[in-house]
């Protein structure tokens, strides 16, 4: 038996094996099919405030219109002081003040400040000082704050009805600080029948008591779902295990925020969901800078791309207020924004109510190697095309498998699991674009007629099909709760672009221009160095380069090059029109040029068809970076791609039909 066919069965188990994967991984996908959306208590207050509405009324509003959740912060000493429970300075203003008055109203602190000496003053002067005369507010500081500061960074004051505390902490910082909930907010909400979702706050010092009262209060209000605030996890770093032990024999979810690829998550999120048993539900929400700058049609559509294309099914809320508008407008457009995103939910095919964790879902060892050798037969498939010989990959394939297989069962796993995903993304697309030179070669050298419709179609679905077999394996191997939570994601998206390209340049001019050895590809490359450079030649130049920037830049998560209102538009369109959202570069560029080169090639131009060759590389490339989102919903995933073929095809044999058009016209007239 032929190395090559012997390669190609390994790669027909590899996609029988990954396509069990995947199907199992849609299986846990389609359960995890609620999407929440929740108010943020905070911002709904301020509408009230706004509106001249009290809360209840408010949130009875938002309730009727689909709000689910409502999602409840601890209490800071700059809520307090904005709510006037109590009064914030630093000690070097209230000294000052009590030098011109000498009456502060609050004999606790004149008398401490009396105690101070002026050394004392003036080194103490950027302590933070609270100040208050209710003593319900009082005893909840006295214990927030001792559990939070240090004793020898916190002094408490206490004479006849008048509280003090003097804190060594830096201001701006520490009063945003949370320091325990307010359950008469967290009895509101759930008296209004609402979700309630705690913003729980970590902290330095924290002690398994203080985690276990956090439960405590989660367990009194039936909480199923915590969003951590902060930049950490409860308990990090040294009580994660006893805080996610808490919350797994609670049955208490929890909410992973989306972040940007290369974003940090919050510290030891990872750590959390791992011990919690991945009991964790996607969140995402815009910035309260966010809400205020975009209009109510542009924030819905961006909750509704995080449903689609990022599998959130925390829909985070903040109230959108409008100062020079009416109370009633205020109410209504808050009212619209829920309504639209209950129709769009339900529009997806998703259903709306108290979301529910992804089911926990990983790839067993041997799953992960019979895939892995899939890639690797790929890998010397594509070296086989470039001339390597038989027992060179023979070696090279013992030496992957086994060198694989020992990562695989090792600590690396991780790691192993990542380099096969990356390899698979770089090999199956060049193996695609490998296929559609060859198949252009011997349309350039054909000595007979073919049929251009039939000859182009079968040569676009089979070099589109080559990168989709290592799409659906990236899907399989990666199919892991902590990629799908996005608590660890796909690295190497910009070689996954690149590389392929680098490939097409190689092996076009191998196969094209014959420079089948060493030698005669350096003859080759020498011969195109020399070539007149005509003007015409220098715009192409200077217009790839330019596409070439935008397309390099626009990759990834956080693009630098960023989409332009039209091209947003167009998003939103397409994304409630068809759901699954094909990708503008490939229906639109990519997959229509595989067309367009086909075309060229007929024509017998070969620069034509290098051109044209390159944007068609986009389209085959890009199939395996929208599968190595593998938080994206698998479905959408396939569907957006399959729309992107059907819709490229039919654009493709447009354009050739009218460009061919034009150029019969154009050559009767000459």
């Amino acid at each position: 038996m032929k190395l090559k066919k012997i390669l190609v069965i390994f790669i027909v188990i590899s996609l029988v094996v990954s396509i069990f994967s995947d199907i199992n991984r849609i299986r846990v996908e389609n359960k995890y099919n609620t999407v929440e959306i929740v108010g943020d208590l905070k911002s709904f207050k301020d509408l009230a405030s706004v509106t001249g509405r009290d809360l209840i009324s408010v949130l009875s509003d938002m309730k009727a219109a689909g709000l689910i959740g409502v999602a409840v912060n601890e209490v800071t000493l700059e809520s307090l002081q904005q709510s006037g429970k109590i009064s914030l300075s630093l000690l070097k203003d209230v000294g000052n003040l009590y030098l011109l008055s000498s009456n502060l109203g609050n004999v606790a602190l004149e008398d401490y400040l009396k105690s101070l000496t002026d050394k004392e003053k003036e080194q103490y002067g950027n302590y933070i000082v609270v100040t208050t005369k209710d003593v319900k507010i009082f005893n909840f500081l006295k214990e927030a704050l001792t559990r939070r500061v240090p004793e020898d960074e916190l002094k408490m004051l206490e004479k006849r009805g008048s509280y003090a505390f003097v804190i060594n902490k830096p201001k701006d910082v520490f009063i945003t600080k949370g320091l325990g909930f307010d359950e008469s907010d967290l009895e509101l909400v759930k008296s209004l029948g609402f979700d309630v979702i705690p913003r729980i706050e970590n902290f330095t010092g924290i002690k398994d008591k203080d985690i276990k009262d956090y439960v405590d209060i989660l367990k009194k209000f039936d909480v199923k779902t915590v969003i951590f605030n902060g930049t950490d996890v409860l308990g990090n770093p040294g009580k994660i295990s006893y805080a996610a032990s808490l919350f797994k024999k609670n049955g208490i979810n929890v909410g992973i925020i989306d972040v940007p690829m290369g974003k940090k998550l919050q510290e030891g999120m990872n750590k959390f969901a791992k011990f919690d048993d991945y009991r964790g539900i996607k969140v995402f929400g815009v910035s309260e800078a966010e809400t205020q700058k975009y209009d109510t049609s542009e924030i819905v559509n961006r909750w509704y791309r995080g449903i689609i294309e990022r599998n959130v099914r925390i829909v985070y809320m903040r109230a959108k207020i409008d100062n020079s508008k009416s109370a009633a407008y205020n109410i209504q457009q808050n009212q619209s924004m829920i309504e639209d995103m209950t129709k769009y939910i339900k529009k997806a095919g998703l259903n709306v109510g108290v979301a529910k964790p992804l089911l926990e879902l990983h790839q067993s060892t041997l799953t992960e190697i019979l895939i892995s050798l899939g890639v690797i037969a790929g890998g010397l498939l594509l070296l086989q095309m470039l001339g390597i010989g038989e027992y060179v990959l023979i070696l090279l394939g013992l030496l992957g498998a086994i060198l694989t297989s020992l990562v695989l069962v090792s600590r690396f796993n991780d790691l192993g699991v990542k380099v096969v995903a990356l390899a698979s993304s770089i090999i199956f697309p060049s193996l695609g674009i490998g296929y559609f030179i060859d198949k252009t070669r011997e349309i350039l050298h054909k000595r007979k007629n073919l049929s251009f419709t039939y000859t182009s179609l079968k040569i676009f679905i089979n070099s589109l099909l080559i990168p989709f077999v290592g799409a659906l394996i990236i899907a399989a191997i990666m199919a892991d709760s902590k990629y799908m939570l996005k608590i660890d994601y796909f690295r190497g998206v910009k070689f996954s672009f690149v590389l392929p390209l680098v490939f097409y340049v190689l092996y076009y001019i191998i196969k094209i221009y014959n420079a089948n050895d060493w030698k005669t590809f350096i003859g080759r490359v020498k011969e195109f160095l020399n070539i007149d450079i005509k003007v015409w030649h220098l715009v192409a130049i200077v217009i790839a380069g330019i596409i070439g920037i935008i397309y390099i830049s626009r990759t990834g998560n956080e693009p630098i090059v960023k989409p332009t209102e039209l091209e947003l538009k167009f998003r939103d369109f397409l994304e409630h029109t068809l759901v699954a959202r094909p990708r503008t570069k490939e229906f639109l560029i990519g997959d229509p040029a595989i067309i367009l080169a086909i075309y060229t090639a007929f024509k017998r131009s070969k620069t034509w068809t290098f051109i044209m060759g390159i944007f068609a590389s986009i389209g085959i490339l890009s199939i395996v970076n929208t599968f190595s989102h593998i938080e994206s919903v698998l479905t959408i995933a396939i569907e957006r791609t399959v729309i992107a073929w059907i819709l490229g095809a039919l654009i493709g044999m447009v354009v050739v039909f009218i460009m061919d058009k034009v150029l019969k016209n154009i050559k009767r007239e000459y």
